[in-house]
């Protein structure tokens, strides 16, 4: 199992997202794991409707569980999708609100 498989299982992630890379900061004892979408077409959160990627919003990152001592971050350019209705939303993600700065999973250890 590669360290991509291992952190794709670990984040509970479906088929529709990849593990692009990982990258270790030992000396600030830090994890960045780097999400990309895998599809051609996305869930307009508003419509419910499924539509083609129109673009990615920024980069931006997402505090997670601790890996081992490691701090663990996830770090992704979110897609955006355009829907019928000629809106352009940025789609959801699995592992996090949307305004949320940390991970489902770290909530739930925190309570």
């Amino acid at each position: 199992m590669t360290p991509e498989e291992l952190y794709k299982i670990i984040l509970e992630i479906d088929d529709n997202w990849e593990v692009s890379s990982i990258e270790l900061d030992d000396k600030e004892e830090e994890i960045m794991v780097v999400l990309s979408y895998s599809k051609a077409k996305g869930i307009d959160p508003e419509t419910k409707e499924l539509c083609s990627i129109y673009d990615h919003r920024e980069e931006r990152s997402w505090r997670h569980l601790d890996t081992m001592q490691y701090k663990t971050y996830i770090r992704c350019k979110i897609p955006r999708v355009k829907n019928s209705l000629g809106k352009v939303n940025t789609i959801e993600v699995p592992w996090a609100e949307k305004l949320d700065r940390h991970t489902y999973l770290l909530e739930k250890k925190s309570n």
